[in-house]
């Protein structure tokens, strides 16, 4: 992935997470955490982003509060706390 694919993608599951549900929220963020693993990692070290922190943090959130059958409430605890760092991630990849 390119830098600007991932950067589209990132804004895209910025502005598309709080349509999330109780059905679909494991599946998606699951798949969000996958590209930032990946994605991200390779993209951090070609292009020295410095995004090292972040993607640590991002995947933290992911190894410790994704979880199936989340409430309503921890959803929303979790969307908030995925929606902050992608909102850092993306600042960091336009300055």
């Amino acid at each position: 992935m390119i830098l600007e694919e991932f950067l589209y993608r990132l804004k895209l599951e910025y502005h598309t997470l709080d349509k999330l549900t109780q059905e679909t929220y494991y599946q998606r963020l699951s798949s969000l955490f996958v590209v930032l693993e990946l994605d991200g990692d390779n993209l951090n070290e070609e292009h020295d982003l410095g995004l090292d922190q972040i993607l640590d943090k991002m995947n933290d959130i992911n190894e410790e509060d994704l979880q199936q059958n989340l409430s309503p409430e921890d959803l929303a605890v979790l969307i908030k706390k995925v929606k902050a760092g992608l909102a850092i991630l993306i600042n960091k990849i336009e300055e």
